[in-house]
């Protein structure tokens, strides 16, 4: 557990959180209608998440708001607008702002949100409003106890790999993100609604998620690691914590927090390389006032659960130096970070510096020699039609100090070119046109994800990662020339039985607003457009420049399935620039240098 905190940074980070909420009222308020609708057209239930903001800021003796009765009865009506909005079993629609809609659900979130800001706000509301708080709440988590915690949840997604199926009519618990926000909850209603058996259910649950966690600090929902929405986990678990102090809650934090404490890159972006969940989001552009242009990663959201260790509160120091640097007065998440904030304990710890290597088993070796850092992945795992479950594709990423994320950016499906390795044609697969009735493992006679997988370090500053797939074996070699060059070597090992090509892929980042440079004199804007090229030297984005052998193939853009999207749609902006190394025969090998200072324009 962590040690004590610094009253004096305790009290510099309240007065932060509280300030960041505050400036948020006016565009809560101003969205808000009569009726306690808060958001935008079309609305969604999580537009009402908004309550607890306000909650917090009328309860804070720091804000502008405390005490403000305009506020109050805001919050009043956004909780009377969630009780007409649910249906007979407490459940709402879950639509998306996209017009999408993805079937009724306890939506966890929203209700945890709304439990919370009554346990606030109990004593504040009228005694009629109260009690519309209270049937609403009460019917939400009577359906969340009986259903909610296992597989009778109309969104149990089914058994992990190596689980049995229920049995018809078995009910088997389900342990996940969701579920564990909704145990947070049903504890905390529990405790307001004298319903000591919701208590011991969430207690008897939470049992369940530490048993399930991995040693290394993450659960998985298919094969590895989700890194993501790891961070959820954790954030449900710390408000547990919050309102029960239950034991074995501290080891599950500290366990988390250690392995995000290690796949955090230094710009505060979350290591994607091992993720099966999400791909590396597309980085966002701020126009600067002399008019160049930022790009941004985006950070890490912070939770609560970073309190409770002390890597978990260096890496909270670490993200708020990131919002620093950046010039943003906005937190994220800030209502459950002030929430859980105590006197005695959490806040912003000191600043520390993860290991020069972290390995999980053999499946995963994060190598970190400044400026530089590698992630590579050996996770594999077979191919699932479940489109929230990437295909275990893509297992390097390169990071400099000077560039951010260069290569990798993580996983999707139905896209080999995203695959470090291919035995087949690539053209057999494709994420194009597909509905949420496609499926997204299909037959086919192209391999592109891994089968076997094993990373080994030499002396020196020298990786390899071997790789087998369709009968084919291929070995990528990455070595630490200088503070600024690094070479990818790829061989082809065994080649297939079938005689069917092979390749290994590489996925460039896309940079926006910065054109990619050929070395046959033509540049390309990186945008909706497409294009294929053989034949060239170099290429030159960002601020990095890749030798090429004539052979390489270079592809833009190379776009994901979008499992968010009801029709798997992405656009260019979520795309990558994909080189390509294709082998001929057996024993065959391509060298590229990876060197970092060269821009675009040559400047």
């Amino acid at each position: 557990m962590s040690s004590e905190s610094n009253p004096e940074k305790l009290s510099s980070f309240r007065h932060r959180l509280v300030r960041s909420l505050d400036s948020k009222v006016d565009g809560i308020l101003a969205s808000g209608r009569s009726n306690g609708q808060f958001g935008t057209e079309p609305w969604i239930v999580r537009d009402q998440d908004v309550i607890l903001t306000l909650a917090m800021l009328f309860k804070s003796e720091l804000s502008h708001y405390h005490g403000n009765t305009d506020l109050l009865h805001a919050i009043a009506a956004g909780g009377r607008f969630l009780r007409e909005r649910h249906d007979e079993k407490g459940m709402y629609l879950f639509n998306k702002k996209d017009g999408s809609e993805w079937g009724m659900i306890y939506m966890p979130w929203t209700y945890l949100r709304w439990m919370i800001t009554y346990d606030l706000l109990a004593e504040e509301l009228s005694d009629q409003d109260r009690q519309i708080w209270e049937e609403g709440l009460l019917l939400g988590y009577s359906g969340i106890s009986a259903t909610e915690l296992s597989s009778a949840s109309s969104i149990y997604p089914g058994p992990l790999p190596f689980e049995k199926a229920p049995a018809e009519g078995e009910v088997i618990p389900w342990v996940h993100n969701i579920p564990s926000h909704h145990a947070a909850g049903l504890y905390l209603a529990g405790k307001r609604f004298g319903r000591q058996d919701w208590q011991q259910q969430a207690l008897d649950y939470m049992d369940l998620v530490e048993a399930a966690q991995s040693e290394y600090g993450w659960w998985t929902e298919h094969v590895g690691p989700v890194v993501l929405y790891n961070r959820v986990y954790l954030e449900a678990l710390a408000i547990f914590y919050h309102y029960s102090r239950a034991e074995g809650v501290g080891r599950i934090l500290e366990r988390g927090n250690t392995f995000h404490f290690n796949y955090t890159y230094p710009d505060g972006s979350s290591i994607e390389t091992v993720d099966e969940r999400n791909p590396y989001p597309p980085l966002e552009v701020v126009r600067n006032e002399d008019g160049g242009v930022t790009t941004l990663a985006r950070l890490m959201p912070a939770h609560p659960g970073l309190y409770y260790s002390d890597h978990g509160r260096a890496l909270l120091t670490h993200l708020l130096q990131q919002l620093e640097v950046r010039g943003s007065k906005e937190i994220t998440d800030a209502e459950m970070l002030l929430l859980c904030l105590s006197d005695g304990d959490g806040g912003p710890g000191p600043a520390s510096t993860p290991p020069s290597r972290h390995r999980m088993g053999d499946r995963a070796l994060l190598v970190r020699e400044s400026p530089w850092l590698l992630s590579f992945s050996a996770y594999c795992a077979p191919r699932t039609p479940n489109r929230f479950i990437q295909d275990r594709q893509n297992l390097v990423s390169i990071y400099h100090r000077d560039a951010g994320l260069i290569v990798g950016g993580g996983n999707t499906k139905l896209q080999p070119l995203w695959s470090t390795m291919t035995v087949g044609d690539t053209d057999l697969v494709s994420p194009r046109g597909t509905t949420r009735k496609s499926d997204l493992a299909p037959e086919t006679d192209l391999a592109y994800v891994p089968e076997k997988t094993a990373i080994e370090e030499t002396d020196g500053k020298v990786w390899s990662l071997r790789i087998e797939t369709g009968g084919a074996i291929t070995e990528i070699s990455s070595e630490i020339l200088s503070a600024d060059t690094l070479q990818i070597t790829a061989r082809l090992l065994k080649a297939p039985p079938t005689g069917l090509p092979v390749a290994n892929h590489f996925t460039f980042i896309r940079y926006p607003e910065s054109p990619v440079a050929f070395s046959d004199g033509t540049t390309d804007e990186l945008g909706k457009g497409q294009f294929k090229k053989t034949g060239l030297e170099w290429i030159r984005h960002h601020v990095w420049d890749l030798s090429l052998p004539r052979e390489a193939g270079v592809s833009w853009p190379v776009l994901p399935h979008n499992p968010y999207a009801g029709d798997g749609h992405a656009d260019h902006t979520q795309g990558r620039l994909v080189v390509t190394l294709p082998f001929l025969n057996e024993g065959e090998s391509h060298a590229v240098r990876l060197k970092v200072g060269v821009r675009a324009g040559g400047q």
